[in-house]
């Protein structure tokens, strides 16, 4: 089932657009994270000393 669903998307325009859109959402939102991460712990450190 997994094979069928994953050569339906690889093989459409629509589900190219799918898996295209999905990686950069989470790309953008891991990326997101990662800066805020970055900025609070850089305060965290900012406020020790």
């Amino acid at each position: 089932m997994t094979s069928k669903l994953k050569n339906l998307l690889s093989k459409s325009k629509w589900g190219k657009y799918i898996l295209v859109g999905g990686f950069v959402f989470f790309l953008i939102k891991g990326l997101v994270w990662l800066i805020i991460f970055f900025i609070a712990g850089f305060s965290l450190i900012n406020l020790g000393s």
